[in-house]
C-alpha cells in the first residue's frame, strides 16, 4: 500500500502544534517530536485501529519514525504548505511555533478528531517529561516492531505493528483493508481535483 495517499499533512501539522503548545517556550527537539509522533500513531492504532497522520512507518538507528514526516522536517517542501503557516524552519535540532499564529490551545486544532486529541494528550502525559534519548531507549525496548537497521532503514509493515500490538490476524486484515480502501478513495479524490 502506498501511504502517500493516507498521509494527512494538516493532521501532522496540528499534532506537532499540539506538542509544541505543551512546551514552555513553544519549541521542541526534533528527535523528541519524532518519537512523540510515532508513539501517537502507534497508540491511535492500538486504541482506535486508525492512524492520526497516516504516514509510512520505518525503523531507523534511533528507533521507529514516521518517514514522510521526517523528510518534511529535514528537507522542507518545494511549495508553501499548511505546515509552513504555523511551524518555523528547523534551528539546529529544534523546531518552534511561529509567533504570529492564532492557535492558542487544542480547541483551535480543527483537523484533529476528539480521538486524536485523546491520544496526543495521553502520549504527552506519559512521555512529555522525557528527553529525546529517553524516548529513543523507550522505543528500542518497547516497540517490538522496530528492528535495528544499522546505518540504513527498514520499513515497518502494518502486519508487524499489529502483531506487536497483539492484534489477531483477522483484526489486522480488517484494519489493512480499511486503510487500503481509504488510500484508494484519497487517490481518486486527488486525481479528480488535479483535472
Amino acid at each position: 500500500m502506498d501511504n502517500i495517499f493516507l498521509f494527512n499533512e494538516k493532521k501532522l501539522t496540528e499534532a506537532a502544534i499540539f506538542f509544541l503548545l505543551q512546551t514552555q517556550h513553544k519549541n521542541i527537539n526534533i528527535l523528541k517530536l519524532m518519537k512523540l509522533l510515532y508513539l501517537s500513531e502507534r497508540k491511535s492504532f492500538e486504541m482506535f485501529h486508525t492512524p492520526i497522520v497516516g504516514d509510512s512507518l520505518v525503523s531507523m538507528k534511533n528507533g521507529p519514525v514516521l518517514s514522510l514526516t521526517l523528510d518534511r522536517i529535514n528537507h522542507g517542501s518545494q511549495k508553501k504548505t499548511y505546515w509552513d503557516q504555523f511551524i518555523s524552519d528547523r534551528t539546529n535540532h529544534d523546531i518552534a511555533l511561529k509567533t504570529n499564529i492564532e492557535i492558542q490551545s487544542d480547541d483551535d486544532l480543527l483537523e484533529l478528531s476528539d480521538n486524536d486529541i485523546t491520544v496526543l494528550k495521553q502520549i504527552w502525559f506519559e512521555f512529555g517529561g522525557k528527553n529525546q534519548w529517553d524516548l529513543v531507549d523507550y522505543t528500542h525496548d518497547n516497540c517490538p516492531e522496530w528492528r535495528n537497521p544499522g546505518s540504513s532503514m527498514y520499513p515497518i509493515e502494518y502486519n508487524d505493528l499489529f502483531n506487536a500490538l497483539g492484534f489477531s490476524q483477522e483484526l489486522s486484515k480488517e484494519i489493512i483493508d480499511q486503510l487500503e480502501s481509504q488510500a484508494y478513495i484519497n487517490q481518486s479524490v486527488q486525481m479528480i481535483n488535479n483535472h
